[in-house]
């Protein structure tokens, strides 16, 4: 069954600059999750890694949240702190 959001959001889709937002806002939270995931699977805390990279965890939770506030050289340490590289690359669209 279809509900009256899902069919809002569907037709919504369908204007370019609404589908275009959505595209890069999906990208940014795809990275956030990457993040929180990445510090799960390694067993830390958001504390543990705040301390680690020099910050707060409240700031890293927003680093997580909202990664695109983030600057390339926070990301690079937090991929550290949870024994990691951070590699950034451009890919041809298919």
């Amino acid at each position: 069954m279809t509900t009256a959001w899902v069919s809002y959001v569907k037709k919504e889709l369908r204007k370019p600059a609404v589908k275009k937002a959505y595209e890069e806002e999906t990208q940014v939270l795809k990275i956030g999750l990457a993040l929180a995931n990445q510090r799960r699977q390694k067993g830390q805390t958001q504390a543990e890694v705040a301390k680690k990279i020099g910050t707060s965890a409240p700031q890293l939770s927003r680093t997580e949240r909202k990664p695109e506030n983030a600057n390339i050289r926070t990301l690079i340490r937090y991929a550290a702190a949870v024994g990691m590289d951070l590699d950034i690359r451009l890919v041809a669209r298919g």
